[in-house]
């Protein structure tokens, strides 16, 4: 039989470092222009297509719709003063591409910050603050939108649509979901 020599142990290494994930704050920088993107792809789509305020006789509430800042109350319009806002939409389009281009720039500049090494900080809160005008602009406009579609509106229909409001804001304050 043959003997081997034993081996001599060796001294350990320095451990190896904990593998390192991302952070906190890039993770939910990565969230935020994720859902940016996705609202501009939004925006950018139906604007290309030509359907501002969404497929003809759809009930649900379309895009370009919601984007203007109209929040619950574009769900608890009824049809034909949804398709009333949207006609009111498409008429003045010219004045949403401005908005709309900026914020397509905008976003575009947030994604540059985000990948910048080292994070640069005043250019993302710069391409930030300008979204946030771009989407004020967008929301004001929206705003005289449905102003003017409510002054078109019969006092009965504007009663009705206040109790189709209430009804729905009670339904979301009872489930909890106060986002609507």
């Amino acid at each position: 039989m043959v003997e081997t020599p034993p081996i001599p142990p060796t001294a350990p290494g320095p451990p190896a470092p904990p593998p390192r994930g991302a952070g906190r704050g890039v993770k939910i920088a990565l969230g935020l222009s994720l859902a940016l993107n996705l609202l501009i792809a939004g925006i950018v789509m139906g604007a290309v297509w030509g359907r501002l305020g969404g497929p003809p006789g759809s009930g649900e509430a379309p895009l370009a719709l919601r984007t203007l800042g109209l929040g619950p109350l574009i769900y608890v319009l009824e049809r034909d003063d949804r398709a009333a806002l949207r006609a009111r939409m498409e008429e003045g389009q010219d004045r949403f591409r401005p908005e709309l281009r900026g914020l397509g720039h905008s976003v575009h500049r947030f994604g540059e910050a985000l990948r910048s090494e080292p994070f640069d900080r005043a250019a993302a809160a710069a391409a930030l603050e300008q979204q946030r005008r771009n989407v004020q602009g967008l929301q004001t406009e929206g705003h005289r939108l449905l102003l003017d579609q409510l002054e078109a509106m019969t006092p009965e229909a504007r009663a009705d649509l206040a109790d189709r409001l209430q009804r729905r804001l009670s339904r979301s304050m009872r489930r909890g979901d106060r986002s609507q």
